[in-house]
Order: structure tokens, then C-alpha cells, then sequence
């Protein structure tokens, strides 16, 4: 399937989509624009943050949590008012990617390698995945990350899909959701690199991954017991960061790219975020309870 153009503009590095079913908009960041946008009523509004950001989680008691580089924050999105939370990773060569809420309201975010950024030198494995609870407790889940990217949990909850983007593959743990623990890690399927790279990640109720390709000009759905391709849907531009699923019926995929490195005389619609119908239901986007 084809996807088709949802709004027009010109993300560095659109990422991070989030539905809002309450309010039925669509919110997403830029990571090197510094913002996170807002569409609602064919309108598109935006909040500077002042630094670079990889995630904005919607917030139970309102706002965002944002992963900023200097760490965690809650942002007002009527305000831009920022409030510091925490910062699980106080490393200087290395920042916040993306993040998600679980379906019981704990917040996780991983991080990256800043080299990666900007391409100089070679990327060490020294980033983890945090997790918040309701109560502000931060627990470390994973270390050794190159690249903390995509992240899923399966309709039951105790399934745990993540992408270290590097890595070229998704991996998939236990999760027990009394305890916040992840246990058996192992990879669930490698990705072809002629497919690029596994970027952002979404699920939908048939327990099917959604998987954005950087460098690839596509969004792959994937059998995640057999690697699989199920289906594909295609965008007008190479650099795919990462999708969501919302709209009335829960069937829409919302699709975030970015212009980084990208010939915009060649693709001139690359930062822009697109829409495809997918016949299939998804995941919510779930709230920090926090």
C-alpha cells in the first residue's frame, strides 16, 4: 500500500508520533528542530523545548514527558514550561531516543550514542533502556545499547519487543509487569540491511509488528515468530522514522520522516508526515501515569 501525504512541512527528524484519542489530534517531535508539534483541526501549533529531543510520552495528569539531552522533563504543552524529572544517563556522548509509556502507565526511554548524530567516529555500545514507574522510580532494563530505538509490548502485555537499530534485528523478551522485569532475552528475527534501518516500532492487535526503515522509504509489517514481511507500505522519501496507529477507528498509521541527509529536489516531500489505512487495528498510545 501506498501512504499518503497527511501534513506537509519539513522535519529535521520527524519522530516519536503519538495519538491523542481524547482530543483526536496527532502529536510529534522534532528531534533537531527542538519541538514537539501538535495537529489538531487542520491546524499545526508547536512548543520549543530548547535542546534536542528524542520522545515526548503523553502524560495521565497532562502535558508530556519529554527525553530531552539534558534528561527527563514534564512539559506544559499550553506553557512550554518545562519541569526536570530525572536523568538516569548523565553521560555527555550519549542522549535520549525514543520512548514510550507500557499499557500499566510506567514510562521507558532508551538511549543512543550522540556519534551516531553526526556520523563522526564509531558508536559504542554505552546507552541503556530507563523505565519510570507512576511513583518516579527509575529502573535500569537494558544496558550496552548502541542505539535504543523501537519499542512494543504484545496485546497480553507480557511480550517485549525492542530494537537496538544497529544491531539490525528486533530483539524480544519476557516482561512480568508485577516486578518490571524483563527476562530470555533473545532475538526474535534479524532485518536484511538491503531493507535499511529498523527504525521506530508499533503493533497492532493481531500481534504483528510495524516497523519504520530508515533509509528504506518504507514502513514493513512483520511476523515477529518468523521474520516474516507481511506487508509494506510505501512513502515518497528514504528516510522513515516512525509510525503509530490512531485515528477514529484505531486502523490509521501515522507516519513521522525527516529531511536529514535527504536530496529535497529529489524528494520534496521528506520531513512530512503521511497516513495509510491499514485494514487492521493497533495499539493505543498509552499514558504515563505519572
Amino acid at each position: 500500500m501506498k501512504a499518503e501525504l497527511y501534513i506537509q512541512c519539513r522535519c529535521i527528524n520527524g519522530e516519536g508520533p503519538v495519538w491523542d484519542a481524547a482530543h483526536q489530534c496527532l502529536r510529534f517531535i522534532d528531534v533537531f528542530g527542538n519541538c514537539i508539534h501538535t495537529w489538531e483541526n487542520g491546524r499545526l501549533s508547536t512548543v520549543d523545548v530548547g535542546e534536542n529531543i528524542g520522545c515526548a510520552v503523553p502524560r495521565a495528569g497532562g502535558g508530556m514527558v519529554a527525553g530531552l539531552l539534558s534528561g527527563w522533563y514534564a512539559v506544559d504543552l499550553d506553557s512550554g514550561e518545562k519541569k526536570f524529572l530525572c536523568n538516569p544517563e548523565p553521560n555527555p556522548a550519549t542522549r535520549c531516543n525514543d520512548g514510550k509509556a507500557d499499557p500499566l502507565g510506567n514510562l521507558w526511554i532508551g538511549n543512543m550514542s550522540r556519534s551516531l548524530d553526526s556520523g563522526a567516529g564509531e558508536a559504542q555500545p554505552e546507552s541503556g533502556l530507563y523505565c519510570m514507574d507512576p511513583q518516579g522510580q527509575v529502573k535500569t532494563m537494558l544496558t550496552g545499547l548502541y542505539l535504543g530505538n523501537g519499542l512494543a509490548w504484545s496485546p497480553d502485555g507480557r511480550t517485549f519487543y525492542y530494537i537496538d537499530t544497529m544491531l539490525h534485528n528486533v530483539q524480544v523478551f519476557d516482561f512480568d509487569p508485577d516486578t518490571r522485569s524483563l527476562s530470555n532475552g533473545r532475538e526474535a528475527f534479524a532485518i536484511p540491511a538491503e531493507l535499511g534501518l529498523p527504525d521506530g516500532m508499533t503493533i497492532d492487535c493481531e500481534g504483528k509488528l510495524w516497523i519504520a526503515m530508515f533509509g528504506g522509504s518504507a514502513v514493513l509489517r512483520f511476523d515477529p515468530n518468523t521474520g516474516a514481511v507481511l506487508d509494506r507500505v510505501e512513502l515518497p522519501c528514504p528516510n522513515v522514522t516512525c509510525a503509530c496507529f490512531g485515528g477514529p477507528e484505531m486502523d490509521e498509521l501515522f507516519i513521522t520522516t525527516g529531511t536529514q541527509g535527504t536530496d529535497l529536489d529529489a524528494y520534496p516531500l521528506a520531513g512530512s508526515v503521511f497516513r495509510a489505512k491499514t485494514g487492521v487495528k493497533g495499539a493505543p498510545t498509552y499514558q504515563f501515569r505519572g
